[in-house]
């Protein structure tokens, strides 16, 4: 499980190759609220009422600022992919603690 894990994150990258090579423009599902209008031609009302609800904690899978170039920005999207496995897997750890805390008592 942990090298499958470990082969998703280091793929994560083709998120930015496969958008460019099929002409897709962004990743499916990360639209910004500018491209559902200009795609669909209206601002759904959820999107709109939420859209500043959440900040990413890693914007744009980016850790520096300005535009970088693809190294640097697939170098981000790995980081990130591993960044999100350890904050699941310390939530779960957690989790798995306090209910083996639970049965115990």
């Amino acid at each position: 499980m942990w090298i499958a894990i470990a082969v998703l994150a280091v793929l994560s990258p083709l998120g930015l190759f496969l958008p460019d090579y099929f002409g897709a423009g962004e990743a499916w599902g990360e639209w910004s609220l500018e491209t559902v209008k200009e795609q669909t031609g209206y601002e759904p009302e959820g999107m709109k009422k939420d859209a500043d609800l959440y900040d990413a904690p890693v914007p744009d899978y980016s850790f520096g600022e300005g535009e970088e170039n693809l190294a640097k920005k697939s170098v981000g999207y790995v980081g990130s992919a591993v960044l999100g496995v350890g904050i699941i897997l310390l939530f779960t750890l957690g989790a798995f603690r306090l209910a083996m805390q639970k049965d115990r008592a």
